[in-house]
């Protein structure tokens, strides 16, 4: 009989063919499907207040929903005049004036869709009117 050093190993792979089972195979329900994006939602930053002429940027940051996601941004005036507009995720727009302005943003993804608005005191003239 040939006997092999310890440090030889060998390799064995057995094939079954024609098993049955005592018992009947059960079949298996299929994996739930994946959750829908989670609820989406956003915030902007950038400043609520001006205080001298000057560009000014505001940023979007959405979370959840689920696939890409699209911005709109509308600026108006504190009586309503379309200012300035955009689509990137972040918005940048030149003020030279002293009127107080709405930035609304939309952003939607995976077929949700949620706005956010932030209301901007423009002190370039001074304070003295409200939105």
């Amino acid at each position: 009989m040939r006997r092999f050093p310890l440090h030889a190993y060998a390799t064995c792979a057995v094939l079954l063919i024609g098993c049955q089972s005592a018992d009947p195979i059960t079949a298996v329900a299929p994996a739930p499907p994946p959750p829908s994006g989670q609820s989406l939602s956003l915030e902007i930053s950038g400043p609520s207040q001006i205080d001298a002429k000057g560009s000014f940027s505001w940023e979007a940051f959405a979370f959840g929903g689920s696939g890409a996601y699209q911005y709109e941004w509308i600026v108006t005036s504190s009586a309503g005049a379309f200012i300035a507009g955009g689509t990137q995720r972040e918005l940048s727009l030149l003020v030279t004036d002293n009127n107080d302005f709405l930035v609304t943003l939309t952003v939607s993804s995976g077929g949700q869709e949620r706005v956010e608005s932030l209301e901007v005191r423009n002190c370039i003239g001074g304070c003295a009117g409200s939105f």
